[in-house]
């Protein structure tokens, strides 16, 4: 064999690179790269991810484009998930049950969509936390993309109830009429007792809380943000003031979503739990910033 065989060869066998990226706006403090970099390391997989900001008015637009330069697959975060649902060709069955998109997975013409946050929020409450989900009654504040994609999965689980409470009443009360459970404003959240409190609102985007009593949480074993940062977040602290036994912040969930959107993409689920230590000590080695959700 020739030298130049040899080469050709070589650069021939040269593994493929796939890129990923997650998309959204803010997304400047995303921990999502480095999870999937941990992730990739420890199943050997050659792939690259980033974070990627889009345009507010032009998600459709902006994640075609990258599927034309080459990405493998996007993960998708506030406020974009409904529109990556309206994007893709075809839908995970439980996509489809949430009505919005977390992942897309890029496959010539086609766009396949996936909803890997309520199997994320599942996994890391039963598993790491040792919530059980079975005939827990559930509040849920807010009513966006995030929280769509909670409710199938917690009613998988065989709750005693869910109730889903938003600033906008008439939000919360769609979710209720798609999905089969109460609808509550937050005046009426205190009178009502809830083993698990979950807040999806937006206010932990702006280092605040959602506006409700701290007598909700005086039967609470578990208040859990979807929202994640080096120090506990505002909701985390009313949660305590008001009793809650159990404070969480969302980054095991974060984690625990990438994990499935990686066995979508890699066709290999990660182990979570030593990334989750590592992700941890990062975040609590960070001088306190904005605290950020999603991804």
């Amino acid at each position: 064999m020739t030298r130049s065989s040899r080469s050709s060869s070589a650069v021939a066998a040269a593994p493929t690179v796939a890129r990923y990226a997650v998309v959204g706006n803010p997304i400047q403090h995303s921990l999502s790269p480095q999870i999937h970099a941990l992730f990739a390391d420890k199943c050997r997989q050659q792939m690259t991810y980033e974070k990627l900001l889009a345009p507010l008015d032009g998600f459709e637009e902006f994640a075609l484009s990258l599927r034309d330069v080459g990405y493998a697959g996007l993960n998708v975060t506030i406020p974009f998930k409904l529109d990556a649902a309206k994007l893709a060709d075809e839908l995970a069955p439980r996509a489809r049950l949430a009505g919005a998109v977390n992942t897309l997975k890029f496959d010539g013409d086609t766009i396949f969509g996936d909803n890997t946050d309520g199997i994320g929020f599942v996994r890391d409450v039963q598993g790491r936390l040792k919530f059980a989900l079975q005939d827990a009654a559930v509040l849920i504040l807010g009513a966006g993309g995030g929280v769509r994609g909670l409710i199938g999965a917690l009613l998988e689980e065989k709750p005693r109830g869910i109730a889903v409470a938003n600033r906008t009443h008439g939000r919360a009360q769609e979710l209720a009429d798609e999905f089969g459970v109460e609808a509550l404003t937050f005046d009426e959240v205190p009178a009502e007792h809830f083993d698990l409190v979950i807040n999806g609102t937006p206010t932990g985007l702006h280092a605040q809380a959602p506006n409700i009593d701290p007598e909700t949480f005086d039967d609470c074993t578990l208040a859990y943000d979807l929202v994640y940062d080096a120090h506990p977040t505002p909701f985390m602290e009313l949660a305590r003031r008001g009793g809650a036994k159990v404070v969480s912040d969302g980054l095991g969930m974060l984690i625990e979503q990438a994990a499935e959107a990686f066995l979508v993409w890699r066709g290999v689920r990660p182990e979570t739990l030593a990334v989750y230590r590592e992700l941890r000590h990062r975040l609590d080695a960070m001088v306190p910033a904005a605290a950020v959700a999603g991804r």
